[in-house]
């Protein structure tokens, strides 16, 4: 069963969970203006539903572009997952670039060493 947190538009990403797969998906491109007020809709699907998330989870990241604003609500999402991994939660972090993006790993590599935690960077060739 796949939960949809907030369908994909022309300026926000699809956030979804699926159940069956236990894959927290935050796929698409990121360019929207309030992205607290975005990427709070999946903090808050987290703090909700985090007890019940005790088995392995995948958060999987594969945003092809996002903007300044998006780059700190990302954060903020990112530090959720992070509050839950240090609490002992099984949580894992993917982020998934294109192989040519300089930017974006330099992006993913940027949050990883901000949070301190595990973050496996793909590439996609």
């Amino acid at each position: 069963m796949k939960t949809i947190i907030c369908e994909s538009s022309r300026s926000t990403p699809e956030i979804s969970f699926d159940a069956e797969d236990r894959v927290f998906r935050v796929k698409g491109i990121s360019t929207v203006v309030n992205a607290f007020e975005f990427y709070d809709l999946a903090v808050a699907w987290i703090n909700l539903n985090g007890k019940s998330l005790a088995e392995p989870v995948e958060f999987y990241f594969h945003l092809p572009y996002f903007n300044s604003a998006s780059m700190k609500g990302i954060l903020m999402l990112m530090e959720r997952i992070k509050s839950g991994v240090e609490a002992g939660q099984p949580w894992i972090i993917q982020w998934n670039v294109e192989d040519d993006d300089e930017f974006l790993l330099d992006a993913c590599e940027s949050y990883r060493e901000m949070l301190g935690i595990p973050i496996e960077i793909t590439r996609n060739a």
